[in-house]
């Protein structure tokens, strides 16, 4: 496994949280969690600043698989559209496709479901240098 993703793996943040499982090749990524104490709102849905957050990390993590180890990534902007809410004990799956990765941009697709259900939808791009 790559350095940079088992960093991403063991954030203290993102344990926090709850992720789950991160899987990351080819350019996609993969990881869920499960919607409790420590991601909701005070409504008992899943904060959007934790969605925007997951959409975030899920695009880097895609993209690492794809980046010589010496490029970094980091987040230019990011656009995300919530279309429902996640409930608590609610597993939700966060996936990236990436659209186009150049030399000095990348630009990637995130979808957040509960089961067949769409969450949120975002649009993560990451300026590329060599670190």
């Amino acid at each position: 496994m790559d350095q940079r993703l088992q960093q991403v793996i063991d954030h203290p943040l993102h344990r926090h949280l709850g992720i789950e499982r991160v899987d990351s090749a080819e350019g996609r990524a993969r990881l869920s969690i499960t919607v409790g104490d420590n991601t909701v709102n005070p409504a008992g849905v899943l904060h959007g600043g934790v969605l925007y957050l997951l959409c975030d990390v899920c695009a880097y993590a895609g993209l690492l698989s794809q980046l010589a180890t010496t490029t970094q990534a980091v987040t230019h902007d990011i656009h995300v559209s919530i279309m429902r809410a996640a409930r608590a004990g609610e597993l939700v799956v966060f996936e990236s496709n990436p659209l186009r990765v150049g030399r000095r941009v990348a630009f990637i697709d995130v979808s957040a479901h509960v089961r067949e259900r769409l969450v949120a939808q975002a649009r993560v791009t990451k300026t590329l240098f060599e670190a």
